[in-house]
């Protein structure tokens, strides 16, 4: 250090350096297509050959993501040309949830130096075609993600070369130290996970045939008393906390299900669904996953059906383990599905799945017998519970107060606590429409007092009932939920304020919420459809729990309202039977 730098009275003050991590050359491109071309709403690359992480880099909404098809594509070299985008229309995955105009695939096959290196697959919201500087800009976005893609196969080609010296007894052995306290199955786990793993340890020659021989009765010793603890209990519910105990001792699972199937239609009858008490696990267990009738594992007949997925975790994108295992029946015919997911790197071993599918077996009578005779809760949990019921019920003063609190509610009052409580449950930019019949229209009705409600209030014009959409409107998701009367979910904010607003105006939207995900909820008064409730927009989606406490909220301020207008028209005569001109009369002036 120069006498100028130490005689220096700012050396002290100076700000440490923030390290920043440096976006990969992949998505940094896929965000330059993303901003250059119009309509483009998503954009995602896939590896050639499509291996276990088949997903290079995604940014945006992809649907095609769920289509296996897509991406586990070989593409030969004269399917498509080299780095050139290709516009389709391509059927969007059911398990998207598309809500709108379905999009168009945007499909260009990457080539470096002769060689495909990946697939770009993007998703288009208009049915013009490309222009000329588009296809340029797409063209040379493609040559640009072929090249980065050519450098991480070269990377990931000469990476094992660098591993080959290194001696076995320096190679690190993790799995024996964390499954060894785990339970008295551990030796055996072990085994079976990492079946070539006993051959190259000199330390113990005298344990390592020990676990081969006894691992097929380990497990047939488990099995027998999974099924013996099954057969002790008669409801599914019971069967499932056993299942659930078993894998806990045999796997390092995050998320469990259960999905029994409908006896006479193709549905869910039943769904049991455990999450690990870690932040990840429980924002696993909200992300949507197929464990229907439909899903690939039940439609192909698999003994087990294993896939990686990609899931967003606190703002984090991170690969998740998927097993779905079959529960067959007398006949060999699925009656329902064992979901288990997973953060481990590498997913489930080939040791494990033979475990697991096991004790999914040991299980399968006990679920095929409480399924016949529908009895899915515990019936003696709920007996005694329902004793008192009659006793708390019986009381003079709780008779009276049952009609006199809605009579007391108005209108404003039943929908400005129905915000109040969608703030409280986490959707403080909710709002509501109303349904003008006379017009056709849904118009803006009020939105929740949150800073971030008050800034769309002013880009939209809720409040004033200046937003206005025709109850008629193929596209837009409100409009749509409003005629088939029930719940559905929006991906964007688009699908929302179309086609009052365009595309541009619901990004802004969204950056003002923080997220693009909502659920529009109708609300129904005497069987008619008065209004809706926009629950979002939200970063995270709804989870299956959070949409039932909706549709509940919902229909509970539904019964309200049908009291509060009753008591409005009628003076309070709650037991009289209203015509249905005067109840549409009074949802015109309160609602509409």
């Amino acid at each position: 250090m120069t006498c100028r730098a130490k005689r220096s009275r700012t050396n002290d003050r100076v700000e440490p350096l923030q390290i920043v991590t440096a976006t990969p050359p992949v998505e940094a491109t896929l965000r330059i297509l993303l901003n250059s071309v119009p309509y483009l709403i998503g954009c995602a690359v896939v590896r050639q050959p499509a291996g276990p992480d088949a997903v290079a880099a995604e940014v945006g909404r992809n649907p095609w993501l769920f289509d296996r098809r897509l991406t586990t594509l070989q593409l030969p070299d004269d399917t498509l040309p080299a780095n050139r985008a290709v516009a389709l229309d391509w059927p969007v995955p059911y398990q998207a949830e598309w809500v709108g105009v379905p999009p168009r695939l945007l499909i260009s096959r990457l080539v470096f130096a002769g060689r495909t290196v990946g697939v770009l697959l993007g998703t288009l919201i208009t049915r013009e075609p490309l222009g000329a500087q588009t296809r340029e800009a797409i063209d040379l976005s493609c040559e640009l993600i072929a090249s980065a893609m050519a450098m991480y196969s070269a990377a990931a080609l000469a990476a094992p070369s660098a591993d080959v010296d290194v001696p076995a007894a320096a190679l690190p052995q993790p799995d024996d130290s964390a499954s060894a306290p785990v339970s008295h199955y551990s030796s055996d786990v072990s085994a079976l996970q990492h079946p070539a793993s006993a051959a190259p340890r000199p330390a113990s020659p005298s344990s390592r045939p020990a676990p081969l021989p006894g691992s097929s009765s380990a497990v047939d010793l488990m099995a027998a008393q999974i099924s013996s603890a099954v057969s002790a209990v008669d409801d599914a519910r019971a069967i499932g906390r056993i299942l659930r105990d078993a894998m806990n001792e045999v796997s390092e699972a995050s998320a469990f299900a259960v999905a029994l199937f409908h006896t006479d239609r193709p549905e869910v009858a039943y769904r049991y669904k455990v999450v690990g008490v870690d932040a990840p696990s429980a924002e696993l267990g909200k992300q949507p996953l197929d464990d229907s009738p439909s899903c690939f594992a039940v439609r192909n007949a698999e003994r087990w059906h294993a896939f990686d997925r990609a899931v967003t975790v606190a703002g984090e994108r991170r690969r998740v383990g998927v097993l779905q295992v079959p529960l067959l029946g007398a006949n060999d015919d699925a009656m329902g599905v064992v979901t288990l997911q997973t953060f481990r790197e590498g997913g489930f071993a080939q040791g494990e799945l033979e475990l697991i599918g096991s004790i999914v077996s040991a299980t399968a009578p006990g679920f095929a017998r409480v399924r016949a005779a529908g009895r899915f809760q515990p019936a003696a949990a709920a007996d005694p519970g329902a004793m008192p019921q009659p006793a708390a019920a019986t009381p003079a003063p709780i008779q009276p107060e049952a009609p006199v609190a809605p009579a007391a509610e108005t209108t404003e009052d039943i929908l400005n606590d129905l915000l109040v409580r969608c703030a409280a449950a986490g959707t403080p930019t909710s709002f509501i429409v109303g349904l003008d019949p006379e017009a056709g229209l849904l118009r803006g009705d009020r939105i929740s007092g949150s800073v971030e409600a008050a800034g769309i209030d002013r880009f939209l014009g809720l409040s004033t009932a200046t937003f206005a959409i025709s109850i008629d409107d193929r596209y837009n998701a409100i409009a749509r939920a409003c005629r088939e009367a029930r719940v559905l979910t929006a991906p964007t904010v688009h699908e929302l304020i179309q086609p009052a607003h365009d595309w541009n105006e619901a990004t802004l939207i969204e950056r003002l919420a923080g997220g693009t995900r909502s659920a529009i909820a109708p609300i129904i008064v005497n069987g008619d459809v008065v209004g809706a409730l926009v629950a979002g927009p939200r970063a995270e989606e709804l989870g299956p729990a959070e949409l039932d406490h909706l549709r509940m909220l919902v229909d509970s301020v539904g019964q309200r309202l049908a009291a509060a207008w009753r008591a409005a028209t009628l003076g309070g005569a709650a037991a009289v039977e209203v015509p249905a001109d005067t109840l549409q009369a009074a949802r015109a002036q309160s609602v509409a």
